[in-house]
């Protein structure tokens, strides 16, 4: 199983992108269930986060409601995964908070990869990238 980052659901949305068209390919495939694939809870956080920033909460609304559909059990963000992000962190300074903790979710549960366009995850020792345009 591999888990998604935030930006293949972000990306797909707005303005021009490099990975616009293939996130956008990739979300409509992954709440359909056509990968083995799953989210976590910090995933929702930073949905409702983005949409709350811009001031468009029903738009962040619309968008969590669709991942709790496509995606009923995301895992957990608990005390376990942020004493592994912390660790994550520690070894890699230059990756943002919030990229340790989908690492530490993909190493505390042991999934195959993160599907991410965000290359920081290549530095991470155990956790494999998969890129949006590869899938």
């Amino acid at each position: 199983m591999k888990l998604v980052d935030t930006n293949v659901f972000i990306y797909a949305l707005g303005r021009p992108h490099e990975y616009k068209e293939a996130c956008a390919r990739l979300s409509a495939e992954l709440v359909r269930g056509d990968h083995v694939a799953n989210i976590d809870t910090e995933l929702l956080q930073e949905v409702l986060f983005f949409f709350w920033r811009r001031r468009l909460l029903s738009d962040g609304f619309a968008m969590f409601d669709r991942l709790r559909t496509g995606f009923p059990s995301p895992f957990a963000v608990t005390t376990q995964e942020a004493d592994l992000a912390r660790d994550v962190l520690y070894s890699h300074p230059t990756i943002a908070p919030r990229d340790a903790i989908h690492a530490a979710v993909v190493l505390a549960h042991g999934l195959e990869g993160i599907i991410s366009a965000d290359r920081g995850f290549d530095e991470i020792s155990g956790v494999t990238r998969f890129d949006p345009k590869d899938l």
